[in-house]
C-alpha cells in the first residue's frame, strides 16, 4: 500500500474508533487493533508489531476519552463518587498490566483480547438480566453500597487493559453493569471518565518500553498522530448520540461491535 493511502486508511480507523468509543464508552482499541492489523499487517512472523499497535491505541484512547467525558458531563451522566472509587486501583493496575504485557508473546495477546471480548459481552448481557439497576440510589450511597465491587472493577480493568493494550471500556462497561448495577449510559460515562487517567498512564509506559522489543517508539507516535485528530471528531459525535439514541439500540451497537472485533482478531472474518 502506498504511504499516502495507508495514512488515509489509518486516519479512517481513528475516525471509526472515536465514533464507536464515544458511543459505547470504549476507548476504541477494539476497532484500532484489528484495523491496524488489517491495514498495515505484520512484517515479523512473531507479530511483534502488536506492541506498537497497542502503544498507539492506548495513546488515542486518551484522545477519545476526553471529549467523550466532556459530553457525558454536560449530559449529567457521570457519577463522580463512583468514578472516584474506580480510579486509584485502576491506575495502579494499568502499570502492572503493561509491564506484564511486555513478557507475553504478541500472538497470545491477540488471542486473549478476542476471547476476553466475547466473555464480557456475555457478562454484560447476564448482568442486565440478573437484577434491576441500582441507578435510583444517590451517588454517595451507590458508591458506598458497591465500594468493593467498584474497587475490584477498577483493578481488574486496569490489569487487563494494560495487558491487552486497550482503554478498558470493554471490560469496565460490562462489569459495572453486572456487579455495580449501573444502567448502560451511566456505565459508559464512568468508563470514559476513568479512561482519562488510565489511558495516558498506559500509553506512556508502553511507548517507553517499546525499545525492549526492538521497536522504534516514533512509529507508535506516528500512528497515534494519524488516528488521533479523526478519533476526537468521531468521539464528539458518538458521545453526543449516546444520549439521544434508544437504550436498546446502544446496547445492540456495543455487543455487535465487540463481537465483530473479536471475530476479526481471531481470524474468523
Amino acid at each position: 500500500m502506498e504511504p499516502l493511502t495507508e495514512s488515509i486508511a489509518v486516519a479512517g480507523i481513528g475516525l471509526a474508533a472515536g465514533l464507536v468509543g464515544g458511543l459505547t464508552g470504549l476507548g476504541g482499541s477494539v476497532v484500532m487493533l484489528p484495523g491496524l492489523a488489517l491495514i498495515i499487517g505484520f512484517a515479523d512472523p512473531s507479530r511483534i508489531e502488536q506492541h506498537t499497535y497497542m502503544a498507539a491505541a492506548l495513546a488515542v484512547n486518551f484522545l477519545v476519552a476526553v471529549p467523550a467525558t466532556w459530553r457525558h458531563s454536560k449530559a449529567g451522566a457521570i457519577r463522580m463518587p463512583v468514578v472516584a472509587r474506580l480510579l486509584p486501583p485502576a491506575a495502579v493496575a494499568m502499570v502492572l498490566g503493561v509491564l506484564l504485557s511486555n513478557r507475553v508473546e504478541p500472538g497470545v495477546l491477540i488471542n486473549l483480547l478476542a476471547a476476553m471480548i466475547v466473555v464480557f459481552v456475555i457478562v454484560g448481557e447476564l448482568g442486565g438480566r440478573l437484577g434491576k439497576p441500582d441507578e435510583s440510589a444517590p451517588d454517595d450511597t451507590l458508591a458506598q453500597r458497591h465500594a468493593f465491587a467498584l474497587a475490584g472493577t477498577g483493578a481488574f480493568t486496569g490489569v487487563l487493559a494494560g495487558l491487552l493494550g486497550i482503554g478498558g471500556g470493554v471490560i469496565m462497561v460490562a462489569t459495572l453493569r453486572a456487579v455495580a448495577r449501573l444502567r448502560v449510559r451511566a456505565a459508559i460515562a464512568a468508563s470514559s471518565a476513568a479512561m482519562c487517567l488510565m489511558a495516558p498512564i498506559g500509553a506512556t509506559l508502553k511507548i517507553a518500553t517499546l525499545g525492549g522489543h526492538g521497536l522504534p517508539w516514533v512509529e507508535a507516535v506516528r500512528l497515534a498522530g494519524l488516528m488521533g485528530p479523526a478519533a476526537v471528531v468521531g468521539s464528539l459525535i458518538g458521545s453526543s448520540l449516546v444520549h439521544k439514541l434508544p437504550r436498546l439500540l446502544v446496547k445492540i451497537v456495543v455487543d455487535t461491535v465487540l463481537l465483530i472485533a473479536a471475530a476479526r482478531l481471531s481470524g474468523l472474518i
